[in-house]
């Protein structure tokens, strides 16, 4: 496995903190026990960070290096797109598109894929930070208008291969949601096409999400339609900013 931060460069600066001591053993036991009626309501009640337009790129870094020691949210499954493992009862969005041909045309939205510049949009923006030994994925997102808000993900997986290009991560219990989500690049020999895919499971974990989960559903298929078209961009056919 790259040592992490490895690919964070570039539109995706890298801040490296020490994470505090013990901090591991004391979420990790808590993670071991069963949850209360009372730890339900704390967690139903955590508050995502929310602001009122959008944020800095240092405000969201920030964000990530505060929720440095959260663990991952518990789920069982993997988007991995050799062995995926899609639990059953979690929604499931998948989008494959065929967005460009060529080696040159690969290469262009491999390089765009480990920069993560399909996170940026008009309502979507994001940063990469690396804290001791995790690289966190902070995810701010606007909603209703004005309003931003928050969530740092656990980035699990990293390939950038002469075929295939791919991040993975996972939400941490810093996320209104739980799941996983993967977003890859390929080029097929035969074809010579460069495919696109997004995909991802998830279910609430926050009364936010749980109260507005067919609104989160629609983000998630609007990421999934405005990443195509960043890729598309990225292989070199235009298309306009979502």
């Amino acid at each position: 496995r790259p040592r992490l931060g490895y690919y964070c460069q570039g539109a995706v600066p890298v801040r490296a903190v020490p994470c505090p001591a013990g901090c591991y053993s004391v979420i990790l036991r808590g993670a071991s026990m069963s949850l209360s009626p009372l730890l339900t309501l704390c967690v139903a009640l955590w508050m995502p960070p929310v602001r009122v337009g959008r944020p800095s790129p240092l405000a969201i870094e920030e964000d990530a290096l505060r929720a440095a020691a959260a663990p991952l949210s518990k789920y069982n499954g993997s988007t991995d797109l050799d062995a995926p493992r899609l639990p059953r009862g979690w929604h499931v969005n998948r989008a494959e598109t065929v967005i460009g041909h060529g080696r040159p045309a690969y290469e262009r939205a491999a390089n765009a894929l480990q920069r993560l510049e399909l996170l940026e949009h008009t309502w979507l923006t994001a940063r990469c930070v690396c804290a001791t030994d995790r690289e966190l994925l902070a995810v701010c997102s606007r909603q209703w208008g004005c309003v931003w808000l928050t969530n740092t993900n656990l980035v699990l997986r990293r390939e950038c291969g002469a075929r295939r290009s791919s991040v993975s991560w996972g939400t941490t219990r810093r996320h209104v949601l739980a799941g996983e989500e993967t977003v890859c690049v390929t080029h097929d020999a035969s074809t010579d096409g460069v495919r696109f895919t997004v995909l991802s499971f998830s279910r609430p974990r926050h009364l936010f999400s749980a109260v507005a989960y067919p609104y989160v559903l629609a983000q998630q298929r609007r990421f999934a339609r405005d990443a195509t078209a960043a890729m598309e961009r990225a292989c070199g056919n235009s298309q306009p900013a979502g």
